[in-house]
């Protein structure tokens, strides 16, 4: 999640005055390792437990029972990813202050004025007895690891910050759950952008930058100054929200060599080091878990059970709203509504910054939601005394079971039982797609997908109006659903899921189909298909959008020499952003500079801000037909645009378009958020790898348009890739980044990245014996 790499940067120079107090260098970082092998003796466990890791330190766990294998699960992610778990706790529990200072005050105020660590106590008490006892074990194993590696044993970073771990609870364990559903609900900072742009925000801008392929057009919505002011206001205050994108499909048995279906899922969220996902495979009598656990949740939140596999995209469902809501001006205590003032719902909550007094913090709360203007003195400024801005949650209006859910799907022995249990998900939204051993495959969206009382908007609504507010959720057999296709074949890649015939609304934030279209492509060209097959599919690098682009752009004959070389090489290329070759690097600077010439015309100052992927924006202008093209017109700023990318490239790659490589800017670099900011030791931490594909590709890599220093740095991608055969789930295919562990000096913090960028997936033992005698074995015994 970005709002984690915002925090650790905080603490960076801290951990660097700490080096230096400690004697500095590398060798200051390595704590005592934990143990990996030999036997353990720890409380909580009902009987023996064996881990044995692999090559790649990916544990294997075999337990006598279901219990102790979420005991083991906690006990291993304390080890191995300690520092993660423990930022993730504070951060939900909105308590980062207490130990990286003042500047992550405004982190923890949202994050206590939304009530992430209240949802989070009270989706445990409203869980079912056997979710609970889930998150206890997980907790338990998690105490237990922290107990066994003694304050010696910590991570480093902790010794540098002078932080001591607390003991986990259960409700802890939900508050993963709670801040993944933040990172992927960010449709309330889209309406804040677009308020932002004030009355330049014509539906013809909105059509180019928020383009609807298959669903209704946005209505209209007049300008609002105050309201842009606020809403930029807003965005300051916060950290960068994450986001998300997916891959997944499922082809039927009919399509395959097996007879039985083939499932691929590749979730793309921010890529570092530590990564999202924890490998494990975990074993009891009648219970199998094998594929991505995430530290912080007691389940198995992408895989299979030997009896179904499972996995996910986001939907872009907008779940969340803003309103602004205006102050009674008879009395500041409370806000206009229909029919009358109300009084805000008002509570109190202590905060503690690290070297100074404890502050308190009043949150209120209005019919819609949290008032999020009050979380910075700047905010509440240009609010004025009149206004007050505020946030909807799905939680905030309905019980959140959403973890109960997940591991009733872990628990599922068959596609009907799987769906039933997902009809507790509450966010966030996603589209799931599934396949049992018998057969079946579908796909269905799960989560809470507000109705709304009036029309939908893309701006931030007006919470004094009639008709504003959420009337409940769309019903769970409502939802879009398919099983068993006629054609043998389900797919999503963050393209809009229901057509405009669908009668609730979904959203405006979809990704463009140009990845959709690729998987459909690839799976309907063979008949019959294994799992290699699909193991190349997830690696495909192959741009839709740049052959759409490059055809697109027919009419231009550039003045430039050089430009016009480097375009006639673009129109014999074909398309695929293959790291080795100079034509994606000289296509992908030229899409950059297009897109940020023609927004500084369209959106003026804003420009920087919203520089990201726009394909609509820079096809109009290459095909002619925009009306952001300056007054030289359109094929002269896309000329130009060519001829300053190709200088940009001369800048950093030398003058020999030959040896111009793709590769030696995207890159993933899986950065320590900490560590990358210290001189010299983030250097020698990074796993930086160069990749194949972009934003518009199967092989997803996304970058940051407006970094001017790596703007196609690949820092958003599929951090965990996996293929599933229903015809023998033992033999499902896997694969992280960069490694297990989260010690920067572990073998395993880095040695999947080059496995990775490859494409090359591995399989999880089934045995023992197939680990082999030379795997690290560790047995954890009662006391």
């Amino acid at each position: 999640m970005r709002a984690l790499r915002w925090i650790f940067g905080l603490a960076a120079g801290l951990v660097v005055l700490a080096c230096v107090a400690a004697g500095g260098g590398v060798l200051a970082l390595r704590a005592a390792a934990p143990d990996d092998t030999g036997t353990l003796r720890v409380a909580g466990l009902s009987g023996a437990v064996e881990i044995v890791r692999d090559g790649f330190g990916i544990p294997h766990v075999w337990a006598g029972n279901e219990r102790d294998l979420w005991f083991a699960l906690g006990f291993l992610h304390a080890q191995d990813r300690l520092v993660q778990l423990e930022f993730t706790r504070l951060i939900g529990q909105g308590r980062l202050a207490e130990l990286l200072g003042p500047r992550a005050l405004p982190l923890d105020r949202f994050n206590r004025t939304i009530g992430l660590a209240r949802e989070a106590r009270r989706a445990y008490a409203i869980a079912d007895e056997n979710t609970r006892a889930q998150a206890d074990a997980y907790a338990a194993g998690a105490n237990a690891s922290l107990a066994a590696r003694g304050v010696l044993g910590w991570p480093v970073e902790f010794l540098w910050l002078g932080h001591r771990p607390e003991r986990w609870e259960g409700w802890h364990t939900l508050l993963w759950g709670q801040l993944m559903g933040l990172t992927l609900n960010a449709g309330w900072r889209d309406a804040l952008v677009r308020a932002r742009l004030g009355d330049r925000l014509t539906p013809a801008l909105f059509q180019a930058l928020w383009p609807q392929e298959a669903g209704p057009a946005a209505a209209h919505v007049p300008a609002d100054r105050q309201l842009a002011q606020l809403a930029q206001s807003l965005l300051a205050a916060l950290p960068e929200a994450g986001s998300g994108a997916s891959n997944e499909w499922v082809v039927a048995g009919s399509r395959t060599l097996s007879g039985k279906p083939i499932l691929a899922n590749d979730p793309h969220l921010n890529l570092g080091a530590p990564g999202i996902w924890y490998l494990a495979r975990l074993e009891a009598p009648g219970a199998l878990y094998a594929g991505a656990t995430a530290p912080g949740a007691p389940a198995l939140v992408l895989g299979h059970n030997g009896h179904v596999a499972w996995g996910f995209t986001t939907t872009g469902a907008e779940s969340s709203d803003v309103y602004i809501e205006r102050v009674d001006p008879l009395d500041p205590a409370r806000y206009l509504a229909p029919g009358g003032s109300r009084p805000f719902e008002t509570r109190e909550t202590v905060l503690q910054a690290r070297g100074q007094r404890p502050e308190t913090l009043v949150v209120r709360a209005t019919r819609h939601g949290a008032v999020v203007s009050d979380i910075d003195p700047a905010l509440r400024a240009a609010a004025g005394e009149g206004n007050v801005l505020v946030l909807s949650l799905p939680f905030m209006f309905a019980p959140d079971r959403t973890a109960q859910a997940l591991m009733g799907v872990g628990r599922a022995k068959n596609a009907a039982e799987l769906v039933a249990a997902t009809r507790d998900w509450l966010g966030p939204v996603q589209n799931m797609v599934y396949a049992d051993t018998a057969g079946t495959i579908g796909q269905r969206t799960v989560g809470a997908v507000p109705i709304r009382a009036g029309a939908p908007s893309p701006l931030p609504y007006r919470g004094w109006a009639e008709d504003a507010g959420w009337t409940g959720f769309v019903p769970f057999d409502q939802m879009p659903a398919r099983e068993n296709p006629a054609n043998g074949r389900l797919l999503n890649a963050n393209e809009r899921i229901v057509g405009a015939e669908w009668p609730f609304h979904l959203g405006y934030g979809f990704d463009p189909s140009y990845r959709a279209r690729r998987i459909a492509e690839l799976l309907d060209s063979r008949t019959k298909q294994d799992t290699a097959f699909h193991v190349a599919l997830q690696a495909d690098s192959l741009s839709l959008f740049a052959r759409e682009a490059i055809a697109a752009s027919t009419a231009l004959a550039p003045g430039d020499l050089r430009a016009r070389v480097e375009l006639a090489r673009l129109r014999q290329w074909d398309g695929r952003m293959d790291a080795m070759h100079p034509e994606p690097l000289v296509f992908a600077a030229w899409m950059r500079e297009l897109t940020r010439r023609t927004l500084e015309i369209a959106t003026g100052e804003m420009a920087g801000d919203l520089l990201r992927e726009r394909p609509r924006l820079v096809l109009d202008v290459l095909a002619g037909k925009s009306a952001w093209c300056g007054p030289a017109g359109c094929a002269q700023q896309s000329e130009s645009a060519l001829v300053a990318a190709i200088a940009w490239i001369t800048a950093r790659q030398g003058n020999d378009p030959a040896k111009w490589r793709w590769g030696a800017e995207h890159r993933a670099p899986f950065d320590n958020p900490l560590y990358a900011r210290i001189p010299i030791l983030g250097a020698l931490l990074s796993a930086d790898v160069p990749t194949s594909g972009d934003y518009y590709t199967v092989n997803r890599g996304a970058g940051r348009m407006s970094d001017p220093d790596r703007p196609f740095a690949h820092i958003h991608g599929a951090g965990y890739r996996a293929v599933y055969d229903l015809a023998d789930l033992d033999a499902s295919l896997f694969a992280i980044a960069p490694g297990q562990s989260g010690d920067p000096l572990s073998t395993h913090w880095r040695d999947m990245a080059g496995f990775w960028a490859e494409g090359r997936m591995l399989r999880l033992a089934k045995s023992r014996v197939e680990l082999g005698n030379d795997a690290h074995r560790l047995h954890l015994l009662p006391p």
